[in-house]
Order: structure tokens, then C-alpha cells, then sequence
């Protein structure tokens, strides 16, 4: 015998259900079975309990008592896409927060964060009228060390990740700073996917930058635009990387935004030197290639980062001296990959 149940649309305080059998043609008219109001209902359900008879506000707000005018009138507090914690999209993220904790860390956050906004204002501050390349361009042959690892501070920037940080697989990972002033970047690679339900592969791991403004402020690149190559010094251990280039926007459907190529490592001893044009970065999203491919702005790129899942067990290791830009103003290429036109009336065109 199949069974359904609905809920009728009454008063939220109270809960009646309604039972219904279906069966044979003579069976007889359907039962409703009114359940009486509990009187010992816990707190936290009565603050959310909401009478639709005295105050229709928006059934919404019966379940989600979060949701509710703010004092500009009409916005919602709700989390909205510019501004939910929940950027990596995790499953079971908790935003908890002690206010002891909060109190006693807020002059020591607040110090460091104008100590920066002070630096902030004089970049900002800071004429460019003295700096011809800005307005006329770099001339050719021209580079800057963006990243390198001189000072002992220059990890702090950096972060590393790999899948067993999301608890996906077993893989390890970690960023040293060697004597010799450069990035060892290193770790191991497994495979092994995890037994619980939802991962169907394994095997990553990555570094990037996070460098940002006064108060988590994102921080652009604006000034790689005048450069037509990027340029990486290391040397690794014969395995194919790949360097991905941050592009995110302010809607949570931009936030994967990359733009992607392979770092092929030679092995052995020796240095090797990059220069990948920014041309021949091709679109990608959460690491997967996109079918409608675009060239890359380097005004809009906000981070880097070095990432490693060739599918083979083992170790690695990646030493990197610095990173850079490179200017070529004899490559005329803008973008090196064949773009389609896309038919009318494709969803895509809208």
C-alpha cells in the first residue's frame, strides 16, 4: 500500500497531516487525522513559530526566521552571493566565532590591517608620471620579478592545498623556503579515493598566492598588462604541471574563473627558464576546460598558483626561484586558440 502525506496550509503552530490510502475503488473516503498542538515545544522552535493569521509576512520566513527587513527597507539578511562565507563551497562549513576570542584578536587584526592601508594610500598616492612605461609601455626585453623568495617573510603570502585538506584522499603537501633563497614546493601524490559516497577521484595538489589590500581587499595585477610573458625560473622533476591564473569576479559563478597552461619540467639539476605567453592561457573552471574560450586580461588577474594532479602516485618536488613577467613586443599574438561563432539563437548568444 502506497502512502502520502501532505501538510495543509493552516496555522504554523499547529500541525495537522493528512493520510491518504490508495487502494481499490470501494475503499472508503479518506481519513484526516488532526494532531492536537504539543504544549511542551522547545524554545528554539517556538522563537521560529509563526502566526500566518495575525502576521501574513512571506511564508519564507516561517522557516527561515533569518530572513527579515533590515532598516534600509526591504533588503534581506539573508547570506547573498557577494558576501556568504562559504566561498569553497563545503559541505558542512560551521562559521562559529568566540567573541572572547574576537575581542582580545581585534587590536592586534586592526593594527596590522591599517599598517596596511597606510601602504595602501601611498601606492595610490604615488604619481606615475615618473614612470614612463606606464603610459608609453615596457620596451622590449623588459621584465620584473613579480614573487621571489628572498626575504623570510615571503611565504606568508602563499597557501598550499591538496585533497586530503577536504578530507577527498590522501595526498600531502608543503611550501619551504630553502638556503638558497628559493620555493621548494613538494609533497605526495595519492591517488586514492576515499570511501564515502561522493568523491570519484583524487590525486592534487597546489599553491597560490593570496596577497590582498587593507582588509581583505582583492588585490589586481594591473601592471602585467604591460608585459606580454610570464616568466618562471625552476627546476623540477620531470613531471607536468600546470600554472592557472585567478580571475574571479564578484558573483559566485565567476569565483572558479581560471585561465590555465601545462609547466613541463625538464628533471635533473639544472634551472630552467619559462616564458609562457599570456596568449596561450585557455579558460578554465574548477579545472576543467571550457568549451566557449576567451583570452585572459591581465588586469582582471588577481592570483596565481602552481597545482600538480598528473595521475601518478608519488613523490614530487618543485624548486622555484622566482616568478615573473617578460616583455616581447615582437609577439603580435593576442589569442592562440580558434574561437567559433556561435549560431542564432543559441542559449549561449542571449
Amino acid at each position: 500500500m502506497l502512502s502520502f502525506v501532505s501538510r495543509l496550509p493552516q496555522r504554523a503552530s499547529t500541525s495537522r497531516i493528512s493520510r491518504f490510502s490508495s487502494g481499490n475503488s470501494n475503499q472508503e473516503e479518506p481519513k484526516i487525522e488532526i494532531l492536537k498542538k504539543t504544549k511542551n515545544i522547545p524554545k528554539k522552535f517556538k522563537d521560529s513559530i509563526h502566526d500566518l493569521s495575525k502576521d501574513p509576512k512571506s511564508v519564507l520566513s516561517t522557516f527561515l526566521p533569518d530572513v527579515q527587513k533590515s532598516f534600509l527597507g526591504g533588503r534581506s539578511q539573508a547570506p547573498m552571493n557577494w558576501n556568504y562565507p562559504n566561498r569553497k563551497f563545503e559541505d558542512d562549513l560551521k562559521v562559529e566565532a568566540n567573541l572572547e576570542e574576537l575581542a582580545k584578536d581585534t587590536p592586534k587584526l586592526a593594527k596590522r590591517e591599517f599598517k596596511k592601508l597606510k601602504k595602501d594610500v601611498a601606492e595610490m598616492l604615488d604619481s606615475g608620471l615618473d614612470k614612463p612605461d606606464i603610459i608609453a609601455g615596457k620596451k622590449h626585453g623588459e621584465a620584473i620579478i613579480e614573487y621571489d623568495f628572498k626575504d623570510s617573510n615571503s611565504l606568508d603570502i602563499w597557501r598550499t592545498g591538496c585533497d586530503s585538506d577536504w578530507k577527498q584522499g590522501f595526498s600531502k603537501v608543503e611550501l619551504l623556503r630553502t638556503a638558497r633563497n628559493t620555493a621548494l614546493f613538494k609533497g605526495y601524490l595519492n591517488t586514492e579515493v576515499v570511501k564515502d559516497g561522493k568523491t570519484t577521484r583524487a590525486g592534487w595538489a597546489s599553491m597560490k598566492t593570496h596577497d590582498t589590500y587593507a582588509f581583505d581587499r582583492r588585490k589586481y595585477l594591473w601592471w602585467w598588462k604591460n608585459y606580454t610573458h610570464l616568466m618562471i625560473k625552476c627546476r623540477g622533476d620531470g613531471r607536468s604541471y600546470k600554472v592557472m591564473l585567478y580571475t574571479p569576479g564578484a558573483l559566485d559563478v565567476t569565483w572558479g574563473d581560471t585561465y590555465s597552461y601545462p609547466l613541463h619540467t625538464h628533471g635533473g639539476p639544472y634551472w630552467q627558464y619559462e616564458k609562457i605567453p599570456f596568449s596561450r592561457f585557455f579558460h578554465t573552471v574548477g579545472g576543467r576546460i571550457q568549451d566557449v574560450q576567451s583570452r585572459v586580461f591581465a588586469e582582471e588577474i588577481s592570483s596565481i598558483g602552481i597545482g600538480l594532479m598528473d595521475r601518478m602516485n608519488g613523490e614530487f618536488q618543485l624548486e622555484i626561484d622566482f616568478i615573473g613577467c617578460y616583455n616581447d613586443v615582437t609577439h603580435e599574438e593576442k589569442f592562440a586558440y580558434e574561437s567559433y561563432s556561435i549560431p542564432m539563437f543559441n542559449p549561449q548568444t542571449i
